[in-house]
């Protein structure tokens, strides 16, 4: 028969893993230290710059505006949006390792509401 599928899932993330800037991971002792509101990690993590977090946070006309007033390179943009989304994969992949403490967090929560 075939490969196991959990054989096939390794190949799979090492391909993902090597394919992934290492400078656009976010460093390990934030994702040991992850606070409960991850949206607040791309800000205060110091992982991105001030133009990088700009970017990031600014609707597509203002994009497109600072791209054709030679503000921001398309290039610039590119990498922005980039290192974001392989930090929120990593997030998303953290919490799905995790997710047996999701009922802990949970828990927390509603004793702090």
């Amino acid at each position: 028969m075939g490969q196991h599928y959990k054989e096939i899932a390794e190949i799979a993330l090492k391909r993902r893993e090597a394919a992934i800037p290492k400078e656009f991971l976010l460093p390990e002792s934030v994702l040991k230290n992850l606070p409960l509101n991850l949206t607040t990690v791309p800000r205060d993590s110091g992982h991105f710059t001030i133009e990088e977090l700009e970017i990031i946070e600014s609707n597509a006309e203002d994009i497109l505006l600072n791209i054709r007033n030679s503000k921001w390179s398309s290039l610039a943009v590119t990498k922005a949006f980039c290192k974001a989304s392989v930090v929120a994969q990593q997030l998303v992949f953290y919490l799905s390792l995790n997710l047996n403490s999701c009922e802990s967090v949970l828990t927390r929560n509603r004793q702090t509401a």
